[in-house]
């Protein structure tokens, strides 16, 4: 683990203010790191360094030279390594490997409004792993060493799915041709697109704020539902192609409602998982 400071100089404009800061807050929400600001104004990200770097990219592109330091420091008591090789494969063939994943039923609109199973999204569990393993597994140690081995068997441990299997993988993870799913990939991945369809892990409000929608690639793109995508115009939405959208993180009828009407028609989320269930009880 390490540090990126964020020092805004007095000359820098508000809205490049809040909007790095923003950019910081969602490398912690969705890369398992942490931020807190300071009395002077400093604000401090801590977490791994591939969340870091992908942090320092993002807030470089955004401040472009303005009026603000980055600086990035290594903690003064670094984290215990963590152990590799037999000691972890032994581990998981002890212990049954769908138990460490995280399952999030996607759903769909077919034609006339029709709601349908439109595939499932599997993802490392940060808390099973953390059970399983111990806590410094959770993050991107785990995501290094030996989520690209699981991912690999995860297509074989779960059934065919409507819609099919997005599964979350590391870019180095990727081989060519890969069967069975749809990888999900880090939005550092879009930097060089792999040759074979694919999607994204966001990027996060703040992130999409700031970029052109025409050129956004990826097959799909999972999207955190949050207040600051409905400041986002109707034109964006259209530029951006909302059937490459799932809408996640979805709570309630409002935020459904807000997500259809701008095209988008894949949801997942507490909402999505009652309707589901709904489906799943009358078909039964």
């Amino acid at each position: 683990m390490a540090a990126l400071l964020f020092r805004p100089g007095p000359n820098l404009a508000p809205e490049a203010h809040r909007i790095a800061r923003a950019l910081l807050e969602d490398a912690a929400r969705n890369r398992g790191g942490r931020v807190s600001s300071t009395a002077d104004g400093t604000w401090r990200l801590v977490a791994a360094p591939p969340a870091l770097d992908m942090a320092r990219r993002a807030l470089s592109a955004v401040l472009n030279g303005r009026d603000a330091a980055l600086v990035t420091e290594a903690l003064a008591v670094p984290p215990a390594p963590i152990e590799t090789g037999t000691g972890l494969e032994a581990i998981l063939s002890a212990r049954p490997v769908i138990g460490l994943l995280e399952f999030r039923p996607i759903l769909g609109f077919g034609p006339g409004g029709v709601p349908r199973p439109a595939g499932l999204r599997v993802l490392p569990s940060a808390s099973a792993i953390a059970s399983a393993l111990g806590p410094a597994w959770a993050g991107e140690p785990w995501k290094s060493h030996a989520w690209g081995l699981v991912a690999r068997r995860a297509p074989g441990l779960v059934p065919d799915t409507e819609g099919g299997l997005h599964l979350d993988l590391p870019p180095e993870a990727l081989g060519e041709g890969a069967p069975g799913f749809l990888p999900v990939l880090p939005p550092r991945a879009l930097a060089c697109p792999p040759p074979v369809p694919f999607a994204v892990d966001g990027p996060g409000a703040a992130a999409l704020a700031l970029i052109d929608p025409a050129r956004l690639p990826g097959a799909v793109l999972h999207l955190a539902h949050d207040p600051a995508l409905h400041a986002l115009p109707g034109e964006f939405w259209r530029q951006l192609g909302p059937g490459r959208v799932v809408l996640e993180g979805v709570a309630d009828a409002a935020a459904a409602e807000w997500g259809l009407a701008q095209g988008i028609a894949r949801f997942s989320g507490p909402w999505a998982d009652r309707l589901l269930a709904v489906l799943r009880r009358r078909s039964g």
